[in-house]
């Protein structure tokens, strides 16, 4: 720019005037604009001209203190530019700044000029505060002649040919920016409402009265309602080239703080374009996300908890809550309590929808008897069954997933012969059998039904029902180590895997979709002792004798309620008569046969299938 003042000045000197002795123009003034600024806000101030004819050039040099303020954008103000200025010439200074226009400066010169008046804007610069005042400081902006620029430059306006200037009667008068203290910038925590199944974010904003380079933010919440799961950049911010996040979960920190730090730079590397964040009122410059660590469901009543901006507790060293601009750390208000500020409302997560389809285990007549469990000894063999009930809607298909101590269910039983899926010819069925103890996931069982799986698709589907429906069985076997006295349970179990890596759960398929809340209702077993009798001891004393004989005469002719017909069933036959008390006294005294097993001297279980059964206290674990 140095290069071109040579043209701007052989052009002022040369083109449009020769400075002719001294010639005064009483109404032609200079002044520069007065204006005030807060912080470090920048302030555009204007050189007025007062002229009473026609001005073809000017030069202005204006000095300040640079300890306090620094210029920018020097240039032509609306009168110049409306004069079509040919030959604009700023340059900025160690002391200040000079500004030389010539408005008819090239070919054809066709004789611009500003025309005469009052307060015509002539220049236009901006001061941007250097350092943030505690009072209020005026700060001198001036015009200086023969101070700025070698050669000297003297402020000066061209009339007719002619320089105008102080010694000429060109009045300069200077101006003054006020530098105010800064209003307190501030960062504050928008007030904000989640929901306790989905969370959501919380809003950072920033109140600033000039340009923000750069923030740091440390921001806490209480670990027993909350997790910050992410802190993502604001609108104001999306331009940063740097952004750091750091994520605090409370442990290791003294009193268990959980929260999150950022550190904001806005221009971080090269070419350093000078991004920077806008003066503005509420600034968005981060949301942190959160998710909540309690279940909360209506009716419930919402929650509120605090977030709270922390100074010197997180971060390594520890950090302070700043905002920079002009490259100076300012604390900023900070604003996390009170009315609107701070507060995160927790609202209570919708209850799941009623779904009335429900799932029940139970035994092969439990939809006439509603009978769940039942009893089961050490090594004995049971069946239970899986039914279904949803008075609304038509099933596609079900997915089981059931976990159950005690029992080791028989691989191969599982099957759907004789239920309503077979009826109506399910065409996908499949199932897994874990009986390991010691996989770290315990014993489970897993199945698919799905009605209409192979073509021609013809939508199979399990009917509306209100009554439970049978749907598929297995058979299992009581742990041989079971204790008497003890229960099991057959329980429906979600996000089991079976013997895979697929974690699953019980669903119903209605409408192509997967619906999972619904009742689920298992079983409960009680462990009682192995069936255990001596066949013959009708009278249950733990002999075989006479008065056993007398016992089956009794409990066949007399009404006596003998406590195990399967022991006084002397020949097993399977029939308590006369025939019974005969074959016991052959035994006793003819030496005939003894009794079939079990006894006459070991008591154990009936080998044989029969109507006739008891469980007597001799084989309990």
């Amino acid at each position: 720019m140095k290069r071109s003042l040579p043209r701007l000045y052989s052009a002022l000197f040369a083109v449009i005037f020769t400075v002719i002795g001294s010639h005064s123009f009483a109404q032609n003034a200079l002044t520069i604009s007065s204006g005030e600024t807060a912080g470090l806000a920048p302030e555009t101030l204007s050189v007025l001209m007062d002229s009473d004819t026609g001005v073809q050039g000017f030069v202005l040099a204006i000095t300040f203190d640079t300890s306090l303020l620094a210029v920018s954008n020097v240039e032509a103000g609306s009168a110049t530019a409306s004069a079509n200025a040919e030959l604009v010439v700023p340059e900025t200074l160690g002391g200040g700044f000079t500004l030389g226009v010539v408005l008819d400066a090239t070919a054809p010169f066709d004789g611009q000029e500003i025309p005469a008046g009052t307060g015509l804007e002539i220049a236009a610069f901006t001061m941007t505060p250097q350092a943030v005042v505690g009072t209020s400081t005026d700060a001198a902006i001036e015009f200086s002649d023969g101070v700025l620029n070698n050669p000297p430059l003297s402020n000066l306006i061209v009339q007719n040919g002619q320089s105008v200037d102080a010694s000429t009667g060109l009045g300069l008068n200077n101006g003054l920016l006020t530098l105010l203290p800064p209003p307190p910038d501030s960062v504050r925590i928008e007030s904000s409402e989640i929901t306790a199944e989905e969370g959501g974010p919380a809003r950072i904003l920033m109140t600033n009265v000039a340009e923000v380079q750069g923030f740091v933010l440390a921001i806490a919440h209480d670990p027993e309602i909350l997790e910050l799961t992410d802190i993502v950049r604001g609108d104001q911010a999306l331009a940063a080239e740097l952004f750091i996040v750091e994520i605090y979960d409370g442990n290791g920190l003294l009193g268990g703080i959980a929260g999150g730090t950022v550190g904001c730079v806005m221009d971080y590397t090269s070419p350093f374009d000078g991004q920077a964040i806008p003066a503005g009122v509420d600034n968005h410059i981060a949301s942190y996300n959160y998710n909540t660590v309690i279940e909360l469901v209506e009716p419930a009543p919402p929650i509120t908890t605090n977030l709270t901006f922390v100074n010197g507790v997180f971060g390594n060293p520890p950090l302070e809550n700043v905002i920079v601009g002009a490259g100076i750390s300012i604390d900023p208000g900070l604003e996390d309590e009170g009315p609107g500020n701070g507060g995160l409302v927790v609202n209570p997560s919708p209850p799941p929808p009623v779904n009335d389809t429900a799932f029940y285990i139970g035994q092969r007549d439990f939809p006439q008897t509603g009978t769940n469990g039942g009893s089961g000894f050490p090594g004995q063999e049971i069946e239970f069954c899986f039914f279904y009930s949803d008075p609304n809607d038509n099933l596609q298909g079900v997915q089981l997933a059931v976990c159950y101590d005690d029992l080791l269910l028989v691989d191969g039983t599982f099957s759907i012969e004789g239920s309503i899926a077979d009826e109506l010819g399910a065409e996908f069925v499949h199932y897994q059998i874990d009986n390991d103890d010691n996989d770290g996931d315990g014993r489970e069982l897993v199945a698919g039904i799905l009605m209409d799986a192979l073509p021609p698709f013809e939508n199979q589907q399990l009917p509306t029902t209100t009554e439970p429906l049978m749907i598929a069985c297995v058979d299992a076997e009581v742990d041989g180590g079971a204790i008497c006295g003890d229960s099991f349970s057959i329980d429906f179990c979600n996000g089991i895997n079976g013997n895979g890596m697929v974690e699953i759960n019980n669903l119903a398929v209605i409408d192509y979709q997967s619906i999972q809340n619904f009742t689920l209702v298992g079983a409960d077993y009680e462990i009682i002792p192995v069936p255990a009798f001596l066949r013959g001891d009708c009278n249950t004393d733990t002999l075989v004798d006479l008065a056993d004989a007398a016992t089956v005469i009794a409990t066949e002719f007399q009404g006596y309620n003998a406590l195990c017909l399967d022991a006084c069933d002397s020949n097993d036959d399977g029939i308590i008569n006369l025939a019974d008390s005969v074959y016991l006294l052959n035994f006793l005294f003819s030496f005939g046969n003894p009794t079939p097993a079990p006894g006459p001297f070991s008591a154990g279980e009936d080998p044989t299938e029969d109507s006739l059964d008891c469980a007597l206290p001799a084989a309990c674990n």
